[in-house]
């Protein structure tokens, strides 16, 4: 019997034990697209010069041109309020907050018009009048 019940015992060893199963939880890649959310981790401001389906290039410091990536999660912003890549006009001024992906390809997170800064006003514009006053006689 001591070999029937080793037989027993190495045909039962054979299966897997049934263990209990604990739920994983599925990390996302936040430089996929459309993953958790994405911190920028850069800051660019300059002048919009255009953008496709893709693409977003600006031009920044230097006359240099940089070329970002839209995704499905950039977000474009104009006057506090989202907007279109087509809402944007060449040579307006933006700020790009822009972070990589695992290529380390630049993708452009958010994007907005920026308005150009006010001058200050003038103190008058008329100057002052002029009093002229004659001697007395």
């Amino acid at each position: 019997m001591t070999g029937a019940n080793l037989v027993v015992a190495l045909l039962l060893l054979q299966y897997p034990y049934p263990r209990q199963q604990y739920p994983q939880p599925q990390r996302q890649n936040p430089n996929i697209q459309g993953g958790p959310a994405v911190d920028a981790i850069a800051t660019f401001v300059g002048t919009f010069k255009s953008a496709d389906k893709k693409r977003l290039l600006i031009a920044v410091e230097d006359g240099q041109t940089m070329q970002m990536y839209i995704t499905g999660s950039t977000k474009f912003i104009r006057d506090g309020k989202p907007a279109k890549a087509a809402d944007f006009h060449h040579d307006e001024n933006v700020t790009v907050d822009a972070t990589r992906d695992a290529r380390l390809n630049m993708l452009a997170v958010r994007v907005e018009a920026v308005k150009p800064k006010a001058k200050a006003p003038d103190q008058k514009s008329d100057p002052a009048p002029t009093v002229v006053t004659e001697p007395r006689p």
